[in-house]
């Protein structure tokens, strides 16, 4: 049997200690900061739809302005974006009524647009588009919603730059449907979203009611 002396022996200890503690310091500032659990999506912007009361006379489309760019914009045939119709009230995805916006061209040339307050994505990652809305009778090509997009609106729908926002069709519903919508392209910047019903030669012969928003919002992760 080997016997170390005890300054071999603290020699060994003091070799080991050292081996630790430089391993341990390389694989503490390799180590990432910890993730934080509670972080999660938060609503940036909602339509306001839900907290408006019902005005005789008025529009209220809440966090949005409804502009008709052409035909005659009268709200007693909703050729207008206007609030819902009839009882106030569309049906949500559960079914359920509720308030939300409402779009009835009355087989007439129209272009009309329901434009959003400014979004701000600075300082945000993973924004999402979170729509719920149906349409009904007509044909689905006639009745088609166009969903935009601009980062450089000033008031003017005709002289911004939009991009179109691909969307699954909403047609042939008796009640709201989710889509969603990703809006990683515009991060860091302001946009405005809006919602374009327009109808022209042929197709005003395939609509009646046309489309039905009944919740519409963006959510995103805070830097």
């Amino acid at each position: 049997m080997t016997m170390l002396g005890s300054k071999n022996i603290i020699k060994v200890v003091s070799a080991a200690m050292l081996v630790s503690l430089l391993f341990g310091s390389t694989a503490m500032a390799g180590d990432k900061a910890p993730k934080n659990k509670k972080s999660g999506k938060v609503t940036i912007f909602e339509d306001g739809w839900q907290e408006l009361k019902a005005v005789e006379g008025e529009y209220q489309t809440g966090n949005f302005t409804a502009i008709s760019v052409e035909g005659e914009p009268v709200q007693s045939d909703n050729k207008k974006w206007t609030s819902g119709w009839g009882n106030w009230s569309v049906n949500g995805k559960d079914g359920n009524s509720k308030r939300g916006v409402i779009m009835v061209p009355n087989q007439s040339v129209n272009d009309d647009w329901l434009v959003s307050e400014e979004i701000e994505l600075a300082n945000c990652k993973k924004a999402e588009l979170e729509i719920e809305a149906y349409s009904k009778y007509g044909t689905d090509s006639a009745n088609e919603l166009k969903v935009l997009i601009s980062d450089n609106y000033k008031g003017d729908v005709e002289a911004a730059q939009w991009d179109e926002l691909w969307m699954e069709s909403i047609h042939k519903q008796n009640q709201a449907v989710e889509r969603k919508i990703s809006l990683k392209k515009y991060m860091g910047k302001s946009v405005v979203i809006a919602f374009r019903s327009i109808h022209s030669g042929k197709s005003v012969k395939n609509m009646t009611r046309t489309t039905f928003l009944s919740n519409v919002k963006v959510t995103a992760i805070r830097k």
